[in-house]
């Protein structure tokens, strides 16, 4: 039972189900990519990093490989009765200066994998591995959800969504996809930005 649960878990969050439905080419760029008026590189990334330390700051390492790319990567991990799974969200964003302000482009992947103990019958105990996958995110609700807080934390939204409203749009039917990069229930501190505390 533990193997089946911890395989199930590692399967949902990497997106594996079977028969999920994917994006599309175009949008898959229309949903990942933004262009934001007046708005400057440095200000575009501090809001990043706002972004991703709000949801969970104690697991999130920040990267710059270039002037004008960003990496987050969050650590997870779920106990569950023996056994655990974890893995890594991880974000690559990347900016052009615009005239009048910067186009900007986002994507995000999960890489998870899953331990599990057996006790045996005569008291001896074991424990298997289900292989880390490594999948980008292809539907939209996670990102849908990214570019809302942006456009919060950029000053073009007056409205933070958080989590469980991404989860009454899913319910409802209003989108569909993983929001787990940055709603995974177990892991995530989802914090308003200070100003709505």
């Amino acid at each position: 039972m533990g193997r089946w649960i911890a395989c199930a878990l590692a399967l949902a969050l990497a997106g594996c189900a079977a028969n999920q439905k994917t994006m599309s080419r175009d949008e898959f760029i229309n949903t990942t990519q933004r262009s934001y008026e007046g708005v400057t590189e440095r200000e575009f990334y501090q809001a990043a990093e706002r972004l991703f330390t709000l949801s969970d700051g104690d697991d999130t390492t920040f990267a710059y490989p270039g002037e004008h790319s960003m990496v987050a990567q969050r650590n997870w991990m779920i106990y569950l009765v023996l056994s655990f799974t974890q893995g890594t969200h991880t974000w690559q964003i990347a900016t052009e200066p615009t005239d009048t302000g910067l186009d900007a482009t986002v994507y995000a992947s999960i890489q998870s994998g899953a331990v599990h103990g057996m006790i045996g019958g005569r008291g001896g105990a074991s424990t298997s591995t289900i292989p880390t996958m490594q999948n980008i995110v292809n539907t939209p609700a996670v990102y849908e959800l990214f570019w809302s807080r942006m456009d919060y934390l950029l000053g073009k939204s007056e409205s933070w969504p958080t989590c469980d409203d991404w989860k009454a749009k899913l319910r409802q039917g209003e989108t569909y996809g993983l929001i787990e990069p940055l709603c995974l229930a177990a892991n995530t501190d989802d914090l308003l930005p200070e100003e709505l505390r």
